[in-house]
């Protein structure tokens, strides 16, 4: 499981939700721009399956299903996305009430860290060790945890 998964599985087990519900790739390609924006061009360029979702300019092309006849509309009838904006990971994720607010701003740290869609850019599960939501989680726990428990 790659850093990203784990992201996403961090989130629906907060929220109960999946993070990217989408019936199709397609669909899940536009959710993931929709939070995080455009996937890098150096990335794109990469990708073995790009030309299905993108343009010879690396724009994306967001398919839907006729919600009659439940037919995928055709490449020529494809509607082109541009300038998708990220959204602030905090728009996804509220708090309830009596929670601790800064362990919340911690996990949406860890999350827009995680979440990131250029891989090389992600935090990595080294650098998660350091961050400011596991460490609150280690000295919450203190008194049945260590951090060098947790590490083995």
């Amino acid at each position: 499981m790659d850093i990203w998964s784990v992201g996403c599985c961090l989130y629906e087990l907060y929220s109960g939700k999946v993070l990217f519900p989408g019936p199709s790739n397609n669909d899940m390609l536009r959710l993931h721009m929709e939070l995080k924006g455009p996937f890098p061009k150096k990335m794109l360029r990469k990708g073995g399956f790009t030309d299905q979702h993108f343009d010879h300019d690396l724009n994306f092309y967001a398919t839907e299903e006729d919600p009659v006849t439940k037919k995928v509309i055709t490449f020529s009838q494809k509607r082109l996305l541009l300038n998708i904006k990220p959204k602030d990971i905090g728009t996804i994720i509220t708090g309830s009430p009596g929670e601790d607010t800064k362990m919340l701003a911690n996990f949406k740290d860890l999350l827009e860290r995680v979440l990131v869609l250029d891989p090389e850019k992600r935090m990595t599960i080294i650098s998660s060790v350091e961050s400011p939501f596991h460490h609150w989680q280690v000295n919450k726990d203190a008194d049945f945890l260590t951090q060098d428990m947790l590490l083995s």
